[in-house]
């Protein structure tokens, strides 16, 4: 991951065995990059482990005060929870993967303790069923401030877009995704719903953050294949032409924001992390050519020459 110019990264899902593997790791200072880990509810012991509350160390380099649920599937083997029917499978609607009780307690327990809340959900009543948890849930905890996630926010019924934004809830997004999937999305969504699928455009005009990632091991974690797909709406063989779905395109300023200083917001790390300023760790990267002006199909092959954490070169090419 540092040779391909990632310096943090946030691994989403981990279990209580591989939370005490990164703190081991931690601690013998032998962590090149930094990693926000997100604990997955439910597995082993997820209980105890909330209750021994949050962390960091004290270089920053590992931190724990989140944890990921999944809501639903994927779109691609239609487990994605729809509202009404798959286009292409008349009578199927998907999964939800659990009952609204389970969800509320894995959410409630969690934001009680002060963790960040980060749910999985690619269809529209995944979407739509995690955001009105949330907003209850925020009410009643007071929890506005630790900025839930949206994991993925795939398919979204447009009258759900302006809510990110006013309930703080931030949109992490994979581009990659839109690219990978362009093939298959109108089959399984349809003309109507595809209008709120894989909305960037959409989503930032109506002011929501967005913190963008790969999804890695699922598509590939090189963060240039995803700047390239955030700009051009186009897989690596620049196809289609013009781009799928271009009206929901990001500016270059848009993108490389979604990957740096919105990303570092996500993990509440925007204070250290992020942008290069005064009193800010030193985590940068040198390319081989200026990413502002290379030509949109040559974004994701930018290559790193170096990667930099806290001041200490970790990689050279």
């Amino acid at each position: 991951l540092a040779s391909l110019g990632l310096t943090s990264i946030h691994d989403a899902g981990i279990d209580t065995e591989n939370l005490q593997l990164f703190k081991q790791l931690a601690a013998d200072n032998a962590l090149p990059i930094r990693i926000n880990a997100m604990l997955y509810l439910p597995s082993h012991n997820w209980q105890e482990t909330i209750a021994q509350g949050k962390f960091s160390t004290t270089d920053d380099m590992l931190s724990f005060n989140s944890v990921k649920i999944q809501a639903d599937g994927a779109l691609g083997s239609r487990g994605a929870s729809l509202i009404e029917d798959y286009s292409d499978k008349h009578g199927h609607k998907g999964l939800l993967l659990h009952s609204a009780d389970d969800l509320t307690h894995y959410m409630r327990f969690a934001m009680d303790k002060g963790f960040q809340v980060n749910t999985h959900a690619i269809g529209d009543n995944a979407n739509a069923q995690v955001l009105d948890l949330y907003q209850q849930l925020i009410a009643k905890t007071k929890t506005k401030a630790l900025r839930h996630r949206v994991e993925h926010a795939q398919v979204l019924r447009l009258a759900d877009i302006p809510r990110f934004s006013e309930l703080g809830i931030i949109a992490s997004m994979q581009a990659t995704h839109a690219t990978s999937d362009k093939s298959m999305a109108h089959d399984r969504l349809g003309s109507e719903r595809i209008q709120g699928a894989y909305a960037w455009r959409k989503l930032i005009d109506a002011n929501a953050i967005i913190a963008a990632g790969s999804d890695f091991p699922v598509e590939p974690p090189n963060p240039f294949y995803g700047l390239h797909a955030s700009v051009t709406r186009q897989d690596r063989m620049n196809a289609p032409e013009g781009g799928w779905l271009p009206a929901q395109k990001m500016t270059r300023l848009e993108a490389l924001r979604s990957f740096t200083i919105d990303a570092a917001f996500s993990g509440h790390q925007e204070h250290i992390l992020g942008s290069l300023s005064q009193g800010k760790k030193a985590d940068f990267i040198l390319i081989n050519k200026d990413f502002f002006n290379v030509k949109d199909e040559e974004l994701w092959k930018l290559e790193v020459e170096e990667t930099w954490v806290n001041g200490k070169r970790v990689f050279k090419k």
